[in-house]
């Protein structure tokens, strides 16, 4: 498990590591199931370059976006569209987490962050205190048995994926190639 996400994340995103790119047939499936944004608000935990943030921004949700390494905030912030989404340096797993607005969010996203959370129940929970009533949880995560061995820690096992479903009154799963996108409701 990564120690201090910070510094681990700040020296990947830094020396330019570039992620799997947001790709339509992700898109088209998020939308399916969030509709219209309706300026609705919208959170992107771990946003990374910004991409999943300035999609759902453009789908007319108000949108935050999240992300714990400054470098991945630089990118984001010169991104197109970037002035649409309001991005903060924040862990979203600190013992002092972002303040942010209990059941406000319509839509909250993990995409590629899960498999990498350390305290599971906690993370979940926090995400269902920031569900408005009917929200979504959209979760884009690697399953450890279709991955390599050598990155079998970037995906998530069984009993992970388990965890992550259970207690939600609608669970959709869509799988793409080794990823698997996850539409989860309180």
């Amino acid at each position: 498990m990564i120690e201090n996400p910070t510094a681990y994340w700040e020296t990947l995103w830094a020396a330019g590591r570039q992620y799997r790119r947001l790709t339509d047939c992700e898109t088209t499936v998020l939308d399916r199931q969030t509709g219209p944004g309706d300026g609705r608000l919208a959170l992107d935990i771990g946003s990374g370059d910004g991409a999943l943030a300035r999609h759902l921004a453009s789908r007319g949700f108000k949108t935050t976006g999240v992300d714990c390494a400054p470098s991945a905030l630089a990118l984001a912030s010169t991104g197109p569209s970037s002035a649409a989404v309001t991005f903060c340096r924040a862990d979203i797993e600190s013992s002092q987490p972002p303040p942010l607005a209990e059941r406000a969010f319509a839509v909250v996203t993990a995409r590629l962050v899960y498999a990498f959370v350390k305290d599971k129940p906690a993370f979940l929970s926090r995400v269902r205190g920031l569900l408005a009533p009917g929200g979504l949880f959209w979760v884009v995560t690697p399953l450890t048995a279709r991955v390599p061995a050598h990155r079998a820690p970037t995906g998530i096992t069984t009993a992970e994926e388990e965890l992550l479903t259970s207690g939600w009154s609608a669970v959709r799963a869509t799988d793409m190639d080794y990823l698997r996108c996850f539409a989860l409701r309180p």
